[in-house]
């Protein structure tokens, strides 16, 4: 691994929802992965160490991992990527937020689509592979990067457990799918940052996990 890069992943907002960082220590160019309903945690980490964000990455369009995603992207100037599956629950954000009795704002900024199988190549060169993994919501993605040895997999795959399907949009068999070909099919050391509570494994899932077994 390039000791150039580093990452973080911290909970936020009314959910406590994982948002990850990763950031250039050579550059001081940044990402942050799912801003959650509250950036502020991130965003004080970024001006403490002098971090410059750059892009903002979301797995999926529920409002507890993107809530405060468009007020970031403005507030920086920075491009907002979600796969266009979801745009559609991107746009129910504030019915969402309602349900949780948090004010979510209608969107005012347009997504850039991320492409299953496309390499996002920033900060540094790092590349991050999008991995479209549908079944928590249609348009969930993970986002893998290699050279960390890590993936980001929002509410697909948790530790000893899996992402509600019982929203809508939401199905099983196509998150079953999703896990098994896409994610257990990474290296097992790779570390799992899930959406919500501890990290992983890809070796321990595939070993453990009563939800879907490899």
């Amino acid at each position: 691994m390039n000791n150039d890069w580093k990452w973080q992943a911290e909970p936020s907002g009314m959910l406590d929802c994982v948002g990850t960082m990763v950031w250039n220590t050579r550059t001081s160019e940044a990402i942050l992965i799912d801003p959650t309903d509250d950036a502020s945690v991130f965003l004080e980490f970024f001006q403490t160490h002098n971090l410059k964000l750059t892009q903002i990455l979301l797995t999926h369009a529920h409002f507890d991992h993107c809530a405060n995603a468009c007020e970031v992207a403005k507030t920086f100037q920075v491009p907002l990527r979600l796969h266009r599956d979801d745009w559609a629950l991107f746009h129910q954000l504030p019915e969402w937020g309602a349900r949780y009795g948090i004010l979510a704002p209608a969107p005012d900024v347009t997504p850039i689509h991320v492409e299953h199988g496309e390499a996002l190549t920033m900060i540094g060169g790092l590349a991050i592979k999008v991995l479209h993994t549908p079944g928590h919501t249609p348009g969930q993605v993970a986002y893998y990067m290699e050279a960390l040895g890590l993936v980001v997999v929002g509410d697909t795959l948790f530790q000893g457990s899996v992402g509600r399907t019982d929203f809508p949009g939401g199905s099983f068999p196509q998150l079953e799918n999703s896990v098994r070909s896409h994610l257990y099919s990474l290296p097992e050391a790779t570390v799992v940052v899930p959406g919500h509570g501890d990290t992983t494994t890809i070796g321990d899932e595939k070993r453990h996990n009563p939800y879907v077994r490899p």
